[in-house]
Order: structure tokens, then C-alpha cells, then sequence
């Protein structure tokens, strides 16, 4: 006689569960029975997230909403999802120097160029059956230092029904989300000479021990030598201290903080091609360096550094070029930076069939670049980076996959084939995908790295003979010039608002995208740092009436079918932008995409959002 699905053994099940191809499945099977449904609510969406999303960490909250969440995020980015803003301060503002509320935010003003934002952000999810989350947004703005609080789930939504129309406009966004703005600049500040170079929020572990359990922390790092970590309250009145690093009065470049939740360290690069390594957390009116480091000669040809990034509490990476090795890796001793790099990297990847486009010298040289950001991957499961495996984003458009235990240069790499602009920025959502900036037209460049053909390579094969990398043979090989390379996305509206205050010269439209972050691999949000504005792209279908759970609550239902009102619901404050992409690709024509207003459409191309069309259909 054949056994019954629910009378398997919970082994059994768990197993026949890890085949389950989506989570809708899943949900059909816990409404079968009252014993399926208890098991698959305790256990089966746990084991349903660790077979489908490997890479993303494990967090106490619910796994149903979870897995709706990562699914929704996941089939948001395939289709290309998203609903893009500028944002700024509104609303509810108020100056951490003062204390008092603003009634507007004062863009910076009187220079040629607008501001050049660093960006950086965090998100708390609560424990728990209560699905809320907390995320701080913090970026430099010329002098200013901006923070955005905000906080989302049940408990928000409830006080957002009970407050009047008036207090919703000023105190929550277009999702329901409660948000408050602050600004801060440090005393003295002058516009054009003191502004914000790098900042760099600390995580919840890495905080000193504060008189205020919400105490937020932030680095600065400025353009006239300003190094400064402060702190402050965002309570009703707020407060701020603020302690001062010792850099001789060097221009700040860039700035990282160690992952250690004991004794974090502070590494600095400045204008002078030297690095300094300060105690993050220190008692004295002055913080010194304990270490410092200067990886190029005096007598070295013409080069700078260009980032630090800690791989490790034990490792350093710093970015540099011109050079031939632009990768440089430094051990962290208990007396400071190790007297040479561990590990150095260069560019050579002429086996893997990539063609460096810069500083070919024709005297037989070896090839020049540099390297501008440098970011970590995270371990599988895990909130911490791996120590072994980072990326690198070059000058010559390259991003570049480094393991510490192979002999080669690089593992894998990442390009695209239509636009060779150096990489300014680099931002991973778990190990799953890649954001880019680049360094021309307001271009991001997204790649997904599940993807083991193409343009995207395995890169754990470790130290094997061919560990100077050549791509996988048979199948996968006929992929090597297809078109699933990646898709591009320019960040210049291609319709005007009142609230699209972005400057309209060219300078601003070819800005650079300067900086990227995300809260944390859950986030269905990517901001983008261009020249004097923020762009907040969140992957969300306007068509979806089922979203992720960040999002449900703003829906507006109409009639006695309760139909979603696609406008009310996702662009009530009319600031949605309509944005240009195209896929890259080597063969064949490429085709502009662009985004029509929000509303209610049938897809006209296969496999994007229904907002999506062909520039030629326009």
C-alpha cells in the first residue's frame, strides 16, 4: 500500500522539499493537510531558503514572508522591475546641529559643479513573528552630512492608519514608511573646501559603548583633512559629540572600518598616497595613527591610491594605479600594517580572452591600469565577507574576481562589451548579483552572478594548473559572445517633473555614478550617487498585486473586486522616473528600452516589466 505524503519522515520530507521549484508549490502542499502545514510553517521555508537562496544569510524572521520576499526580489530583478526617484531631504527635517526642524533642506550652491555624493547604509530586520525593519541612509552632500531613518512592518503601518492626513505627508514616504530626515555639518565647514569626501556608517556591532543604546555613528573624511567619527541621537531633542583623527592635514580619499565587533580598526587613505591605520574607538582629544603605510616610492611612476577595504580584521586591500599591479594586500599585525603586501594583483588576463584597453605601451612594457573599488563577497549563509575572494573594478572597465589562495591574477571577470567606462563603483546583493557604476553617462551596469556561461565564469576553482583561468568548454563555452551578458541602465530621466531638480547641463547629464549601496542583500532598494543628486531604485512591479511585504501596505484597492489603482498605489507624489536601458551583447543591434509613466499595461516585451518598450514604439 503507498505511503501517504505526510506520513514520510520529517527527513524524507525535508528532502522531497529542496525539488520544490517555487514557493507557490510549497503553499499548496502546507494546505493539504493540518500535519504539512505545521511542518512546512516550522521548518519547510527555512529549508525552502537554503536551497534556493544559498548565498543569503540566515536571519530570525518569519521564513514564509521571507520567501516571498527573495522570490518576489528575484523575479523583479530578472524582469527588470524597478521604480526609480530622486530623493532629498522633506518632510520631516530637522538639524542634528541645532536641534530645531528645517522646513526645507538647502541644496549646496555656488560652485561650477554640483556634489559629488558618498553614499553608504545599513538595515536592521527585527527578530521574530513582527516582519519590520529599520534602514539608515547616510551621504555627504558638498558640507553636509545626510541621514534618512526609516522604518517599515505592522507596527509602522498601524500608526500610519491612525495619524491624520496631514502628519502622513510629513512624516512617512509613498510606501507608508516612517522617515526622518537630519542634517549635520561639521563647525567650521566652508562650502567648496571642507566638503564631505567618504563616509562610513557603523554597523550596529561595531559602535562604541554610548550613553544611548540608538546611537547612530558615522565616519567623515573630508576634503580638507578632516577626519572626524560622530555620533548622535535621533531622538526628540537630538544630540551629537564628535571625535577627531589625527591626518597632518591630508586630504581624506577613502575611508573603511573593520568587520571586528571588539576592536575595530579605522583605515584611511589620503591625497598624499598614504595610509593610515587609527584605533576606531579611543579616549583622547586627538586620535594618532598606529600605523602607516605608504605602498608607492617617491621615485615611482606618477600613481595614486585610489581605495581601501578591509578583507578581513586580519587584511587590508588597497586600490592604486597606474600600475601594473594596481591590487596591493597587506596583513594586519598587532603593530600595524605588515612592512610589504601578502599578496599583489595584477591585469594580465590575456588567457581568459579579455582585452585591457588602456596603457598598451609599444615598446613591450608591461600593460598600466588602475583600480578604483574594491568590495568583498559574502560568505554563503553568512553576514561576514570571505577573506579569500573580492572584486575590483578597473579603469579599463573590468571587474576582476581575486582569490587570496590562487597563484593567478584574477579567477573570473565581469565587462561589458558595448561600453568600456572605468568602474567607479561596485555593489553585491549577496552573491547573486552585481551592480556597477560607471564612470560616463550616468550608466549602471547590472550582471548576475548565478549565471555560469557567458560573460560570468566560475571562479571557486582554486589553484589547479590552469589556474590562470580559461573558460568552460562545450555548451557553456558557445555562450562566450551570446547576449545574456548583462543589462545597462542610464540614470537621466526621460521625463521632467516638478520634482526632478537634477541639474539639466551636460556636465550633469555624463555625471559619473560616483558611489552605490544597498542596506543589505534582503533590500529590494540600490541607491546611486550622481553629480548633485541621489537616485533610490527599489525592484518592485507596479503590476504586482501581491509585492514583497515592504510594499503591500501601500496599496490602494478600489471597488468591490478590490482592484489595485496602479497610480494612487505607486506614484502618488507623481516623482516616478522613466529611465533608458539596453541589454549587452556583441551580436546583433542593440536596442534601447525605455520606461512609459506608471500605469496599467500589458507587457510588450518578452521577459521585462510590463513598463518596459521598445524606443522605437515611442
Amino acid at each position: 500500500m503507498p505511503t501517504a505524503l505526510e506520513e514520510l519522515p520529517v527527513e524524507l520530507l525535508a528532502h522531497v522539499i529542496i525539488y520544490f521549484s517555487t514557493a507557490q508549490a510549497l503553499r499548496n502542499l502546507s494546505l493539504t493537510c493540518r500535519k504539512l502545514h505545521a511542518f512546512i510553517e516550522h521548518e519547510g521555508w527555512k529549508i525552502f531558503l537554503r536551497s534556493h537562496f544559498p548565498s543569503y544569510p540566515a536571519i530570525n524572521q518569519p521564513a514564509r514572508l521571507l520567501a516571498h520576499s527573495l522570490t518576489t526580489l528575484s523575479r523583479n530583478w530578472d524582469r527588470k522591475a524597478f521604480v526609480g526617484r530622486y530623493i532629498e531631504p522633506s518632510g520631516s527635517i530637522v538639524s542634528l546641529n541645532t536641534g530645531q526642524p528645517l522646513s526645507e533642506w538647502k541644496r549646496p550652491r555656488g560652485q561650477t559643479m554640483g556634489f559629488q555624493p558618498s553614499l553608504d547604509s545599513y538595515e536592521e530586520l527585527s527578530d521574530g513573528s513582527d516582519y519590520g525593519r529599520r534602514e539608515i541612509l547616510v551621504w555627504g552632500a558638498g558640507t553636509d552630512l545626510l541621514v534618512r531613518a526609516k522604518e517599515s512592518g505592522p507596527a509602522t503601518e498601524k500608526l500610519w492608519e491612525q495619524v491624520s492626513q496631514a502628519d502622513r505627508q510629513h512624516y512617512f514616504d509613498q510606501y507608508h514608511h516612517r522617515t526622518s530626515w537630519f542634517t549635520f555639518r561639521i563647525p567650521g565647514a566652508y562650502e567648496g573646501r571642507d566638503d564631505i569626501t567618504c563616509v562610513n556608517i557603523l554597523r550596529p556591532v561595531q559602535r562604541s559603548a554610548t550613553p544611548h543604546p540608538d546611537a547612530e555613528q558615522v565616519i567623515l573624511g573630508t576634503a580638507n583633512g578632516d577626519l572626524n567619527l560622530v555620533t548622535f541621537t535621533l531622538d526628540d531633542p537630538p544630540a551629537w559629540r564628535r571625535e577627531i583623527y589625527n591626518t597632518d592635514g591630508r586630504p581624506v580619499k577613502a575611508v573603511h572600518i573593520s568587520s571586528s565587533a571588539k576592536n575595530p580598526l579605522l583605515a584611511a587613505a589620503f591625497a598624499d598616497s598614504t595610509v593610515a591605520l587609527y584605533p576606531l574607538h579611543k579616549s583622547a582629544d586627538t586620535i594618532e595613527p598606529i600605523s602607516h603605510l605608504q605602498p608607492l616610492s617617491k621615485h615611482h611612476t606618477p600613481s595614486r591610491i585610489w581605495s581601501t577595504r578591509f578583507l578581513s580584521a586580519e587584511t587590508l586591500a588597497i586600490g592604486l594605479g597606474p600600475s601594473t599591479e594596481p591590487v596591493h594586500v597587506y596583513e594586519i599585525t598587532p603593530s600595524g600594517f605588515s612592512d610589504s603586501p601578502i599578496r599583489k594583483f595584477g591585469i594580465d588576463g590575456t588567457a581568459w580572452g579579455a582585452v585591457d584597453r588602456v596603457d598598451v605601451t609599444t615598446d613591450g612594457e608591461p600593460r598600466q591600469s588602475s583600480v578604483y573599488p574594491i568590495s568583498p563577497l559574502p560568505l554563503p549563509h553568512s553576514e561576514k565577507n570571505d577573506p579569500n575572494v573580492f572584486l575590483s573594478g578597473g579603469y579599463d572597465g573590468i571587474v576582476r574576481v581575486h582569490d587570496m589562495r590562487s597563484p593567478s591574477a584574477y579567477e573570473s571577470c565581469y565587462w561589458d562589451p558595448t561600453d568600456d567606462g572605468a568602474v567607479y563603483a561596485l555593489q553585491t546583493i549577496a552573491r547573486e548579483r552585481l551592480v556597477v557604476g560607471s564612470s560616463r553617462h550616468s550608466i549602471i551596469k547590472f550582471f548576475d552572478m548565478r549565471v555560469s556561461s557567458g560573460r560570468v565564469f566560475q571562479y571557486a576553482h582554486v589553484g589547479g594548473k590552469t589556474g590562470n583561468g580559461t573558460h568552460t568548454d562545450g555548451e557553456a563555452g558557445t555562450e562566450w559572445h551570446g547576449s545574456h551578458y548583462g543589462w545597462n541602465l542610464f540614470l537621466n530621466p526621460r521625463n521632467q517633473s516638478r520634482h526632478n531638480q537634477r541639474r539639466n547641463d551636460r556636465r550633469s547629464i555624463n555625471s559619473p555614478v560616483y558611489t552605490l549601496t544597498s542596506p543589505s542583500p534582503f533590500s529590494p532598494s540600490v541607491y546611486a550617487g550622481v553629480e548633485n543628486n541621489v537616485v533610490q531604485l527599489d525592484f518592485t512591479s507596479i503590476s504586482d498585486s501581491h509585492p514583497d511585504p515592504m510594499f503591500q501596505h501601500s496599496l490602494v484597492r478600489m471597488g468591490k473586486h478590490k482592484i489595485v489603482n496602479v497610480q494612487k498605489s505607486w506614484n502618488p507624489r507623481g516623482d516616478v522616473l522613466n529611465l533608458a536601458s539596453y541589454e549587452q551583447g556583441t551580436s546583433g543591434a542593440m536596442r534601447l528600452r525605455v520606461q512609459v509613466g506608471v500605469g496599467k499595461y500589458k507587457g510588450a516585451l518578452e521577459g521585462w516589466d510590463e513598463r518596459w518598450r521598445d524606443s522605437s514604439d515611442l
